[in-house]
């Protein structure tokens, strides 16, 4: 087991945050566990294809003007 520590510096100076944990196995293990259903989420996002069609029937962006 480790001990950890993070020091957190404001601008100021007087707001300094110190934070301390033991680093056991079980931590490490759910830390990896933590990373791999992160991955897990990012690899399995639904990203859609964009939907491309030939009518031109929209309402203007804004923003923009018409140049017709």
């Amino acid at each position: 087991m480790t001990l950890r520590t993070h020091t957190i510096e404001k601008k100021e100076g007087s707001k300094t945050q110190y934070w301390e944990w033991e680093e056991t196995p079980e931590l490490l293990v759910a830390i990896e566990n933590l990373q791999k259903s992160s991955q897990a989420v990012k690899d399995a996002t639904y990203k859609p294809r964009p939907i491309r069609s030939g009518n031109t029937n929209y309402a203007p962006l804004k923003g923009k003007k018409n140049d017709k």
